[in-house]
């Protein structure tokens, strides 16, 4: 098996060094979930991964943000909030 990350080859991307587990949840306080759907008799197989960055109110305690529409269909829920 062979290893084809870009740090493999002695290239570094940003000033920041890696994380124990090169994972955003190397960063104190970023909370993952993730849940997926999977519903047989009609074929549907989706779901949804969410990041908090920190463990305040992040209404009030907003953080940098961007959108990936990675489906599909191009809808685009969530964008109005984030902009």
């Amino acid at each position: 098996m062979t290893n084809n990350r870009v740090r493999s080859y002695g290239i570094h991307i940003g000033i920041l060094p890696a994380g124990k587990f090169n994972a955003v949840t190397d960063v104190p306080g970023v909370k993952v979930g993730q849940v997926t759907l999977e519903d047989d008799a009609c074929g549907m197989h989706t779901g949804v991964t969410a990041i908090l960055p920190h463990g305040d109110n992040v209404f009030q305690e907003k953080v940098p943000a961007g959108v990936f529409v990675g489906n599909g269909f191009g809808k685009s829920a969530g964008i109005p909030q984030i902009n």
